[in-house]
């Protein structure tokens, strides 16, 4: 079978196509996906190199500061008790008389922190009687602070104030060791 020239101008320019369909198709087409896809992934590598170094430097911020802790801690006298404290200092204010209830209390767990809690109620103190004893227990050296508190008027005597505090004191930073 004999083909004229214009049919063979046709054939060979559908061969053409079909070669550079082919070609296209199955490699420059995949090769532009996966390079696509590479962009992709190296951008998101790089996102996730930038939170690293972030949780890095978080990490080294906690480090710090629990190594600050201990080093608070070290310092603390090693008899000490949250408890005591507050009583001492419920004496040293001079509302020792006026303490409803002390109850210490199971501390939430925490993962960087062991906890003591004392729950206590001051019924009829003054305003500046709660004060007094809060200056003196809030004490960063000792690692004590309020937790929560409820201050209420109380009904029986005019111009004094029921107050139950809750206290916490850091006792230990888990994971490091007091000597």
């Amino acid at each position: 079978m004999q083909l004229n020239k214009r049919e063979k101008i046709a054939v060979g320019l559908g061969g053409i196509s079909l070669l550079l369909f082919v070609v296209l198709q199955f490699l420059v087409f995949p090769l532009a996906d996966k390079r696509a896809r590479l962009v992709k992934g190296l951008a998101l590598r790089e996102k996730e190199v930038v939170e690293m170094r972030v949780m890095q430097g978080r990490y080294r911020e906690i480090s710090k500061q629990s190594g600050s802790l201990t080093s608070l801690l070290a310092q603390r006298e090693a008899s000490f008790s949250l408890f005591s404290f507050l009583e001492k200092n419920a004496a040293d204010s001079q509302v020792k008389e006026q303490i409803a209830y002390m109850k210490p209390s199971e501390s939430p767990k925490n993962e960087l922190f062991k906890q003591s809690r004392v729950e206590m109620k001051l019924q009829a103190i003054s305003l500046k009687q709660l004060v007094d004893f809060l200056k003196k227990t809030e004490s960063t050296e000792n690692l004590v602070g309020i937790d929560k508190i409820t201050i209420q008027q109380n009904s029986k005597e005019s111009a004094t104030l029921d107050v139950t505090l809750n206290m916490v004191s850091v006792d230990q930073v888990v994971g490091a060791t007091l000597q």
